[in-house]
């Protein structure tokens, strides 16, 4: 089914055919390719640009379990991860992040987007891998309030129907993949990756395309998992939360991400987050307890929980590596003009 709704004509400054790299003529049936031909269909008003190896996913879903043996391991993978994240975006809310409260929210403005809007040109041209529903970009920064010229992608086809529904109209979602992402290098203003890479079956080629598709200049926002050694790991053969992760938690150890950004670019700003302690008082005083409402409403219980996961951190974490942070946040930017 085609939309009617057709791509901004704005996209085709920054995506490009994944087979080749070519420029795209964009119209509102599809994409085409200048260099090879090749044709890309628009869905739902999601443009389609899918590798040849990842083309049966456009409509078909994932390959039965039994095809996973003819065929290469990141394409396995893939379709590992999209039999569980597809029913998990369509049945997840679709409110926009608040700025001000809810623990991934209020982070994401205080630690990342507030760092980076005023160094940005009039109309910056914004790019998100793994957006998901855009739920972050609709909450903190919406598009058309603030003349963004965004593009989310995503393999994921009911996170991106979700993400144009919250979003709005005049932007721009992509089904793609992110280790070959088919983002024009040098193209965007800014790069966002908010909790993805440890999802990919190859994170170090995915940053390192995203690092290259920043212009001179330019800058990235990072929210990412990253791996620590796990509390009471020789007593406890399983993670607790292991029940509800996807199929492919990926390993990203701090240490190696920040070494891939720092050969790439130069690092602006790094702080931890999601210390044990905070995990623990969101999982069984706030979730377990169907309270999440809750924290997503309240400035004083989430400001309350930053404040004891940042001295839990910065303490205990610091005696002890397990007892650590999971999870970082950067601002990078690519060096020249």
């Amino acid at each position: 089914m085609h939309s009617e709704v057709t791509i901004p004509e704005w996209a085709a400054e920054v995506l490009c055919c994944p087979a080749d790299g070519g420029a795209l003529t964009i119209a509102s049936e599809g994409a085409a390719c200048e260099r090879c031909d090749r044709a890309y269909g628009v869905t739902d008003g999601i443009l389609q640009l899918l590798p040849d190896r990842l083309a049966h996913l456009a409509t078909a879903g994932a390959a039965p379990e039994e095809a996973h043996e003819n065929q290469e391991q990141d394409v396995a993978w893939i379709e590992d991860e999209m039999r569980w994240w597809d029913p998990w975006w369509e049945r997840m809310p679709t409110d926009p992040l608040s700025r001000h409260a809810g623990l991934r929210g209020r982070s994401r403005e205080r630690h990342l987007l507030r760092h980076v809007r005023h160094r940005l040109p009039p109309d910056p041209l914004v790019v998100e891998m793994g957006a998901g529903s855009s739920r972050t970009v609709a909450g903190l920064w919406p598009p058309a309030e603030h003349g963004l010229r965004y593009v989310a992608t995503d393999m994921s086809l009911p996170a991106l129907r979700a993400g144009r529904g919250i979003v709005g109209p005049g932007c721009a979602f992509v089904q793609c993949d992110a280790v070959e992402w088919p983002i024009r290098e040098a193209s965007a203003d800014l790069v966002m990756i908010l909790g993805v890479l440890h999802h990919l079956s190859d994170w170090r080629a995915a940053l390192a395309r995203a690092c290259r598709t920043v212009r001179p200049g330019g800058l990235m926002v990072l929210h990412e998992a990253v791996t620590k050694p796990r509390l009471l790991a020789s007593r406890r053969p399983h993670g607790v939360d292991d029940g509800w992760v996807s199929p492919h938690e990926g390993d990203v150890p701090a240490s190696e991400l920040r070494a891939e950004l720092t050969r790439h670019g130069d690092i602006l700003s790094w702080r931890g987050e999601e210390s044990p302690l905070r995990f623990a008082l969101n999982r069984y005083l706030i979730e377990r307890r169907r309270r999440s409402d809750l924290l997503e409403r309240s400035r004083a219980l989430t400001a309350t929980f930053d404040l004891l996961d940042q001295v839990f951190g910065r303490t205990a974490g610091r005696v002890a590596p397990s007892l650590s942070f999971n999870e970082v946040n950067a601002v990078w930017q690519r060096p020249g003009r």
